[in-house]
C-alpha cells in the first residue's frame, strides 16, 4: 500500500443548493485494506468514516461475527462497530454483544465523538429534545406546552454557566452611541460589485482554481442566480497522517442583479478556496503552506499550552456534542481584540479549516463553515464573519413561532416587482423575525408548500433591509417555475421594508466596532484566524466567538443550546 493515501472530494449528494461530500479513497481498495490503512493511521478522519459506509451495507449475521470473532486485539475494529451500532438503526440491537464497559474503552481509540457523545448521561434526553425542536423549527409543527410534554427538563437554568445563558444581555443598540464617539472610519468604501467580482475571478483563473464555467440555476427564489465549480487540492503530511485531498466543489451566487449574483459566488468562491488546508514541515516547522502570512502549528493539550502561559481558545467555550478531554491538538495563531489591542490567542487548527483530517481526535462530528468569510479588506470579512456567527445562532436558537411571523410590502421599485411576481404565480413568502437578545437583525424567510413542506432560509446583519432581502434570495424555493405555495395565514401582519431596524455605522470600520464592543460586552470577545491565500490577495478569516452555536441542522447528537430551551418555556409563561 502506498505511504500516501489520495482522496477524492466526492459529491454525495444535494439538498436545497447545499451539497453535501465524502472523501473517497481510491478504487478498488478492499475494506480489509482500508481497515489495514486505518489500523496504521487510527486518527485518519476520512478512512474511518469510508469504512463506516462500508460496514452499514454488510449483512447483519456478518456483523454479529464480526463482533465476536474479530475483535480481540484489535481496537480500531471493535470501535468501528460499535459506532456502526449506535449509528444505523438495524444494527442497535448489536451493542449488547459488547463488553460490560468497552464503551468507555473503546472512544479513546476512535478520532469521532459518537462514542463520547453515547456516555454523556443525558445524551438520550438531548436527541429526544432535539426531534422536538427540529420538528418545530424546520417543519414549523408546534410545540407541546411543558406541562404537557412527558420529557423531563433538559436543565436547571439557574446552573447554566453566564456563558451559554446571559443574565443580562447588552444589546447593540445600547452600544451605538458610544462607537459613533469613537469613529474608526478610514474613508474606505466598498468597490462596484462588477469590479470585486472582476478581479476576483482573474485571480482564481490566473491560479487555476476554477474548474467549470458560470452557469444559471432556478432553484432559488434570487431572481438571478448563478454556480460554478471550483478545484480542490490539498495534503497533510503531519503525525501519522499522510493524504492528499482533490476534487470539485460548486459555489453559488445570488442577488437582485446579475453584478450582485456575480460577485457572490466570486467571493465566496475565494473563500472556500482559502478554507481548505495543506500542512506539513516546511523549513523544519510544522505549518500550514501557502498562506500570504506564516503560520505555525503547534501540537499540544489545552492544559500544557496553559501551563506555559500561552492564552488559547477552550473547547469547551464552544458547541461540541461531546466534552473535549485535553487530548493533544494542532493549534495555529489568531487574534483577538482587547482595551489595549489585539493580543495572539492559539486556536484548534481543525476549527478553523473545512474537512481538516489532522492526528488527534475530531471536536465535531460534521465542522461547518460558520464564520468563514472573504472580503475586499479584513475588516469587511470581520464583519461578514461575525453576521454570519448571529445569524447561525439565531437560526439554532430561536424556536418557531407563528406570532412572530409577517409578510413583507415596500416602496422600492425592483423589490415589489420581485414580491409582486412571486403571488402572481402563487408563491406565498412569509418571514418569521428570528432577532435574538443581541438585537442584530435576523430574519428567516420561508414558503410553505402545499404538501406541508417548510423551505427556508435566514439572513442577519446590522441594516435589517439588507439582511432581509439576503435570506430571500437565498430561500431555496424554485423561480421563475415555481409551483403554487400554501397561503399564508391572514392574521400575521404586514411589515414595510422601509421600517425594519437599521444599526448600522455607515461604513464597515464602525460597523467592526460596534459589533466587537456587543460581543464583548457579553462576555464573547471574538478571536480572527487569518487564512488568506498567498496567491488570491483577498482577505479572508475564519472567526470564532465563544458561546454562541454554529449550526442549526438538529442531527440525532446535538446537544441542545439552554437559550433555546429558555425561549420554549417563555413561549408559554
Amino acid at each position: 500500500m502506498s505511504a500516501t493515501m489520495h482522496y477524492t472530494y466526492t459529491l454525495t449528494g444535494t439538498e436545497a443548493t447545499t451539497g453535501y461530500f465524502s472523501c473517497e479513497p481510491p478504487r478498488g481498495l478492499s475494506f480489509a485494506g482500508g481497515l489495514a490503512w486505518l489500523e496504521e493511521h487510527p486518527a485518519d478522519d476520512f478512512m474511518h468514516l469510508w469504512l463506516l459506509r462500508r460496514l452499514a451495507t454488510f449483512e447483519q449475521k456478518k456483523i454479529r461475527t464480526m463482533i465476536t470473532r474479530e475483535c480481540a486485539g484489535r481496537p480500531v475494529l471493535e470501535a468501528l462497530l460499535y459506532e456502526l451500532c449506535l449509528l444505523t438503526p438495524r444494527f442497535a440491537a448489536l451493542r449488547e454483544r459488547f463488553a460490560p464497559g468497552a464503551p468507555t474503552r473503546l472512544s479513546a481509540c476512535t478520532p469521532l465523538p459518537y462514542i463520547k457523545w453515547s456516555l454523556q448521561p443525558d445524551s438520550g434526553l438531548h436527541a429526544r429534545w432535539t426531534e422536538l425542536f427540529r420538528a418545530n423549527m424546520h417543519d414549523h409543527r408546534m410545540l407541546p406546552h411543558p406541562d404537557d410534554e412527558e420529557l423531563p427538563p433538559l436543565f436547571d437554568l439557574g446552573s447554566v454557566s453566564a456563558l451559554w445563558l446571559p443574565r443580562n444581555t447588552v444589546p447593540v443598540a445600547d452600544l451605538r452611541q458610544q462607537v459613533a464617539d469613537r469613529p474608526r472610519d478610514t474613508g474606505w468604501r466598498r468597490p462596484p460589485a462588477q469590479e470585486t467580482a472582476m478581479l476576483a475571478l482573474e485571480r482564481l483563473v490566473e491560479h487555476d482554481v476554477i474548474g467549470g464555467v458560470e452557469m444559471r440555476h432556478v432553484a432559488s427564489l434570487s431572481p438571478i442566480a448563478l454556480l460554478r465549480q471550483w478545484r480542490l487540492d490539498t495534503g497533510i503530511q503531519a503525525g501519522r497522517n499522510n493524504h492528499t485531498l482533490c476534487g470539485l466543489a460548486t459555489t453559488y451566487g445570488r442577488g437582485l442583479s446579475l453584478a450582485d449574483a456575480r460577485v457572490s459566488y466570486a467571493m465566496e468562491m475565494v473563500e472556500r478556496a482559502s478554507s481548505y488546508a495543506s500542512v506539513s514541515v516546511q523549513d523544519g516547522v510544522l505549518q500550514v503552506t501557502g498562506r500570504a502570512c506564516r503560520t505555525p502549528v503547534t501540537v499540544a493539550r489545552l492544559s500544557e499550552l496553559r501551563a506555559r502561559g500561552i492564552e488559547a481558545v477552550d473547547p469547551a467555550d464552544f458547541p461540541l456534542e461531546a466534552p473535549y478531554q485535553d487530548e493533544p491538538l494542532h493549534w495555529m495563531e489568531g487574534r483577538s481584540p482587547r482595551p489595549d489591542g489585539e493580543v495572539t490567542v492559539l486556536v484548534p487548527v481543525q476549527m478553523v479549516f473545512l474537512f481538516c483530517n489532522l492526528d488527534e481526535v475530531s471536536l465535531y462530528t460534521a465542522p461547518g463553515s460558520t464564520g468563514l468569510a472573504s472580503g475586499n479588506i479584513p475588516e469587511e470579512a470581520k464583519v461578514a464573519a461575525l453576521t454570519e456567527i448571529i445569524e447561525r445562532d439565531a437560526e439554532a436558537t430561536m424556536p418557531y413561532s407563528w406570532q412572530r411571523c409577517f409578510t413583507l410590502t415596500t416602496e422600492d421599485p425592483a423589490l415589489k416587482m420581485l414580491l409582486d411576481d412571486y403571488a402572481a404565480r402563487g408563491v406565498h413568502l412569509q418571514f418569521q423575525d428570528i432577532t435574538t437578545d443581541f438585537g442584530v437583525p435576523c430574519y428567516k424567510a420561508f414558503v410553505t408548500g402545499r404538501d406541508g413542506t417548510v423551505t427556508r432560509a435566514t439572513g442577519a446583519g446590522l441594516d435589517g433591509r439588507r439582511a432581509i432581502v439576503s435570506c430571500l434570495t437565498e430561500t431555496p424555493y424554485p423561480y421563475p417555475d415555481s409551483p403554487p405555495s400554501a397561503p399564508a395565514p391572514s392574521h400575521i401582519p404586514v411589515r414595510r421594508l422601509e421600517e425594519l431596524p437599521d444599526m448600522s455605522m455607515g461604513n464597515v470600520h464602525d460597523n467592526l466596532a460596534l459589533l466587537e464592543a456587543m460581543f464583548t460586552a457579553n462576555g464573547r470577545t471574538p478571536v480572527y484566524v487569518d487564512i488568506t491565500r498567498d496567491d488570491l490577495g483577498f482577505p479572508v478569516v475564519r472567526a470564532l466567538v465563544p458561546g454562541m452555536e454554529l449550526t442549526a441542522d438538529f442531527t440525532p447528537f446535538t446537544r441542545i443550546n439552554p437559550r433555546l430551551y429558555r425561549r420554549y418555556l417563555d413561549m408559554f409563561r
